[in-house]
């Protein structure tokens, strides 16, 4: 086999191949022999037709057509690892010879991982998340534990935000009761105004606001695709305002803290809310440090992009939104319609993000492969087990479901990436960190293909095992 490269440009090249006639020749008598067990001809047996009783009856350009389109990709599969070519996305053979007696000759045009200098990296300061918490956050955290707690008392004034309406709701059709969208004593969550022209909102939530107790409202809408066999049709409906109910919260004193936690104060339970609140900002703030740390190195330096890996990452991306839209039993227009956007912004901001993530995958790749970083059994090994606790499950179970022939080279991939972005955050200035926690043992984060932690980052959406 002889091979030669020509650049096309920065992500794709032309890989010429020619193959010996008497590969050519084993090729076609493969293909021959087994479409002699598929095709049936009188007076033969199945796999017993002569190559050319075979070629007679479904002509001698077919059988080499065949050869070729079974050979052809083992052909371009050698001649790409002889090249060295580290290939990204699907070849497109031309082909200009392939006959029985003659060497091959064919041309794959193929995208391949681009070629550029790492950036140098060394001092480069980057802020560090913000991890102090403010006493709005503290006040926010003790806000929603007393809304945990609030009760519901009965008032006398017209419905607002945030109250609850004891109604009873009589739909009907043509002056006919429908018992299936007819509730009664129901306790109703007052939602806030809608923004003017939403047609998302019910025509009950914009009848109740203001409404007295004791009202009786009158109003038709379409029910929605919860009503089942009933969903789209257009019903008249009377709500009988029955009582007025708001949330009444519970002072923050040390009744509250002894009803609410373990503490007997309010100074005490005051104090762990804080503690825990930064904890988990610190926590929050250093695995963000790891994104920021790979944008700051990514905008060093210009990547010609791959559209294979693109593509492949913003397919990815679109069909975990038409999953969660699938979880809401809606289609993916209906649910991006319900988020106020339409399917082309959405495909244009996800091909931005895409791009972001294998820009910085093959950044980090690259400083990966510099440093010399490898990844051991042991290695593979913590990454499991950092996965099973992020998960709750055993690591003995998971290693089962990742270790598998076609997760496993996407594992490797992972873990390489977590070890180059430690490398990075290493190098570089962080600026305004926090103080270190030596009682904290915690470890970083790490997304697994198709649940990321990191959603923008090399660590989070799916793997690319090439390297």
């Amino acid at each position: 086999m002889k091979t030669s490269v020509e650049r096309v440009d920065d992500t794709t090249v032309k890989l010429s191949v020619t193959v010996e006639a008497e590969r050519v020749g084993a090729a076609i008598d493969a293909a021959a022999r087994r479409l002699g067990t598929e095709v049936r001809v009188p007076g033969f047996r199945p796999g017993r037709v002569p190559r050319r009783v075979l070629e007679s009856r479904i002509g001698k350009g077919a059988v080499v057509q065949e050869a070729a389109r079974e050979a052809l990709p083992g052909f371009y599969a050698e001649a790409a690892r002889a090249e060295d070519l580290a290939v990204v996305g699907p070849p497109e053979f031309s082909v200009d010879t392939f006959e029985d007696g003659k060497d091959a000759a064919f041309a794959a045009t193929v995208e391949v991982l681009p070629v550029f200098d790492v950036p140098n990296y060394a001092g480069l300061q980057v802020p560090h998340p913000d991890w102090e918490v403010t006493d709005t956050e503290l006040a926010q955290q003790l806000d929603a534990l007393r809304e945990r707690f609030a009760e519901l008392g009965t008032v006398e004034r017209p419905l607002q935000a945030g109250d609850y309406a004891v109604i009873t709701v009589t739909a009907s059709r043509d002056g006919q009761k429908v018992e299936e969208a007819s509730v009664e004593d129901l306790l109703y969550a007052v939602p806030e105004p809608a923004p003017e022209g939403d047609e998302q909102v019910s025509e009950l939530d914009r009848n109740l606001l203001g409404a007295q107790p004791g009202a009786v409202l009158r109003f038709r809408d379409t029910l929605g695709t919860d009503y089942g066999d009933l969903a789209g049709q257009e019903l008249d409906f009377t709500a009988l305002v029955k009582q007025v109910k708001a949330k009444r919260l519970p002072e923050l004193d040390d009744d509250f803290a002894i009803t609410a936690s373990e503490y007997d104060t309010i100074h005490e339970l005051r104090d762990a809310l804080g503690a825990q609140l930064a904890a988990q900002k610190k926590a929050y703030a250093r695995q963000a440090l790891r994104g920021e740390v790979v944008e700051a190195v990514c905008a060093l330096v210009e990547v010609p992009l791959p559209e294979s890996l693109v593509n492949d990452d913003l397919r990815f991306r679109v069909n975990r939104i038409a999953a969660q839209a699938k979880e809401y039993d809606m289609s993916l227009e209906s649910y991006l319609a319900a988020a106020g956007q339409d399917a082309e912004s959405l495909v244009d901001e996800l091909r931005e993000e895409a791009r972001r993530t294998v820009k910085g995958r093959l950044v980090v790749d690259a400083v990966g492969r510099e440093v010399g970083i490898t990844v051991s059994e042991a290695d593979v090994g913590a990454e499991i087990g950092r996965q099973a606790a992020r998960l709750g499950r055993p690591p003995e179970e998971l290693a089962k479901v990742m270790t598998t022939p076609d997760r496993i080279a996407g594992l490797v991939s992972d873990v390489f990436r977590r070890k180059a972005i430690d490398h990075l955050v290493e190098s570089v200035q962080v600026l305004s960190a926090p103080p270190e926690d030596p009682a904290s043992d915690e470890p970083a984060a790490t997304g697994e293909p198709g649940e990321p932690d990191e959603p923008d980052g090399p660590e989070g959406a799916p793997s690319n095992s090439s390297r």
